[in-house]
């Protein structure tokens, strides 16, 4: 008798330990089982992505306007700006919007936006304060890509480029080259 006990005792821990190797086999384990670890996903290659590599300018396009304008590709940057002028705050059916000018310093043609507020941003700035900023959701092309992004409004006429291309833009559509210009 004492013997088909200790069989089944056996039989169910042998069946027990089998239950424990497949289902930690299937659980996706298969470093500790094999040994071997799963390679980690492998970053974009250059190809994969679709503007390919990018100068540190590039020119940019808006709706309305003839000529480009150049873009300083910023990876620093969390989110894109436009020089803006004139920018006035309004309501229109209960919601913030903003009416802005934008100028193309190469062609001088002008343009006035009327677009609704997307959010305010707290710009942070090494060795200065930070600013306050409204950011727009603006349609633009750069490559052969048109799309869609935020844009914080600024007063840029003192930098040397009226657009600066953020991560906002960047990320995951190109790799940057600072050593090269309008690759584009």
């Amino acid at each position: 008798m004492f013997f088909f006990y200790f069989m089944e005792y056996y039989m169910n821990l042998v069946l027990l330990l089998l239950l424990s190797v497949v289902l930690f086999t299937l659980s996706g384990c298969r470093e500790a089982v094999s040994g071997v670890p799963e390679a980690p996903p492998r970053p974009a290659a250059v190809t994969d992505l679709p503007l390919g590599i990018i100068g540190e300018t590039e020119a940019v396009y808006l709706d309305g306007f003839k000529a480009p304008f150049e873009a300083r590709i910023d990876t620093g940057a969390t989110t894109s700006s436009i020089d803006a002028r004139e920018v006035r705050t309004f309501e229109r059916d209960g919601k913030k919007w903003v009416r802005f000018l934008v100028v193309n310093r190469t062609s001088q043609e002008k343009r006035n936006y009327e677009l609704p507020v997307a959010r305010t941003v707290q710009i942070k700035r090494h060795e200065a304060e930070s600013t306050t900023r409204l950011s727009v959701m603006l349609t633009f092309r750069i490559g052969h890509l048109t799309l869609e992004r935020e844009f914080t409004l600024a007063d840029r006429e003192k930098f040397e480029y009226p657009v600066l291309l953020g991560r906002n833009v960047i990320s995951g559509l190109a790799a940057v080259d600072p050593s090269r210009h309008n690759t584009l």
